[in-house]
């Protein structure tokens, strides 16, 4: 058995943008691996350098998450979406030189189960911040905050590689033997597929580089995949895995 700490969380909006679009920023449907430390530091007050350092306390947290329903009554489903027109105006000289518009999906009513694992001196640590948080948590921008639901702790137990509405540290399109668990109602949505940091390095000048970059595979909700391979750990019947599960402190940077 494995402890774990749970954070059940829910927004009106939420968004977690796509690393390489810019004038159509699409969002990812759960937030990213480095989402799940960046609220956890916010929680307990940890500055953004003091976040990512080689000393950071979370370097010691393993991360999960899964999509829940809104609803109970509504089974399988997935967040609304939108797009959002927005405009920058880039300064030039002190005036107003261009506007340059874009467009940023938007995900509403969503609703997600942050899981934690680590120490459990720091799992108690982070239960507390969690609890009276130091900063403002929010699930994208900083004015998309969230609404903390539940806190509880869970003993996980090995599980079966079966996964639904959770993400996995690999890249679905090259792992062999993985295939979906058809049963009545389930929905053949595609899952998102995408290379991301589970992690930054600030350099001197304060600016955020990604590191160990890993693909990572979103799984929808509203159907169940078998992926060999994978370590599951389970819980209250669903199963997940850590997207960081070997956070080395001295572990070598990933290129960019």
């Amino acid at each position: 058995m494995e402890r774990i700490l749970l954070v059940t969380v829910r927004a009106p909006v939420a968004s977690f943008r796509r690393p390489l679009d810019h004038n159509y920023q699409r969002t990812l449907p759960m937030p990213p691996p480095t989402t799940l430390l960046g609220i956890a530091g916010a929680a307990l007050g940890l500055s953004d350098r003091e976040l990512w350092a080689p000393d950071s306390p979370v370097r010691e947290l393993k991360v999960s998450v899964w999509m829940e329903e809104w609803k109970q009554e509504e089974p399988n489903r997935a967040p609304g979406r939108a797009r959002d027109m927005w405009t920058v105006l880039k300064i030039k000289s002190g005036k107003i030189a261009e506007r340059s518009p874009y467009f940023r999906e938007l995900l509403f009513f969503v609703r997600y189960t942050l899981i934690y694992g680590g120490p459990e001196d720091l799992l108690r640590r982070l239960e507390e911040a969690f609890q009276d948080p130091a900063y403002p948590l929010s699930l994208g921008r900083e004015d998309e905050l969230l609404l903390m639901e539940s806190i509880r702790w869970g003993e996980a137990t090995p599980g079966e590689p079966r996964f639904r509405g959770t993400i996995l540290p690999v890249d679905l399109r090259e792992t062999p033997g993985a295939r979906p668990i058809l049963s009545p109602g389930a929905l053949l949505e595609p899952p998102v597929v995408e290379r991301l940091p589970l992690r930054f390095r600030v350099d001197a000048k304060g600016i955020r580089h990604p590191d160990r970059i890993t693909p990572l595979t979103f799984l929808p909700t509203g159907l169940e995949l078998e992926v060999p391979g994978v370590p599951a750990l389970r819980w209250e019947g669903r199963n997940f895995t850590w997207l960081n599960s070997s956070p080395s402190r001295t572990s070598p940077s990933s290129p960019i």
